[in-house]
């Protein structure tokens, strides 16, 4: 399924994600706002679904389609409008999340619209699955992810760092669940000290 993108922090290891939210994560972090200056070095984000063929390369890694299917410039299209909506799922309010990049605008239709089809078998309850195959299919597998990681409570843990200089989606490990910051020891060391300085001037 591919490696789980890290923040480049030092972190220690942490225990692996729920499938659905495991997928979710790596979706939503292909967009890397991260801005801050660590060590000198400004950290230089970037955007992994920067066109059609790096949307179907990434769809492949993930085993989400097939080798050699295609992705169009509208499947990027609606990559991003989801990878939107599913950010803005976990943002926890918006007033302290400043708008990213592919964030939905004014007059944009409230969600993307995804083909889905109920799968029933005798002795077996109905299940939703994509409805039809492709870039299309990939990206209604991963909208049907957000759902079932709804359902099971992973979704909640899925949150995004509340540092503006860095805004990573991150799974929150902790037993309260109110972890703030993808690591408390760099973006809520800088966040306090930022906070500090503010207060003195």
């Amino acid at each position: 399924m591919g490696q789980r993108p890290t923040p480049p922090t030092d972190q220690r290891p942490t225990p692996p994600l729920p499938p659905d939210a495991a997928l979710l994560h790596a979706f939503v972090n292909t967009l890397d706002l991260r801005s801050f200056v660590r060590h000198g070095t400004t950290h230089q984000g970037g955007d992994q679904l920067s066109s059609p063929q790096a949307l179907a390369d990434w769809l492949r890694t993930r085993e989400l389609v097939d080798p050699g299917t295609p992705a169009d410039r509208r499947d990027l299209d609606r990559a991003h409008r989801l990878r939107a909506d599913l950010r803005a799922c976990l943002a926890p309010a918006p007033a302290t999340v400043s708008s990213a990049d592919d964030a939905p605008s004014a007059g944009e239709p409230p969600a993307v619209r995804l083909d889905i089809r109920l799968s029933t078998a005798p002795g077996r309850p109905p299940a939703l699955l994509p409805g039809t195959d492709g870039a299309d299919g990939a990206l209604t597998v991963i909208a049907l992810a957000a759902v079932r990681a709804a359902q099971d409570g992973s979704l909640a843990r899925l949150k995004v760092c509340q540092a503006p200089d860095c805004r990573w989606v991150f799974y929150d490990h902790s037993r309260p669940g109110l972890a703030r910051w993808c690591a408390p020891e760099l973006c809520g060391n800088r966040m306090k000290t930022r906070a500090y300085r503010q207060r003195r001037h």
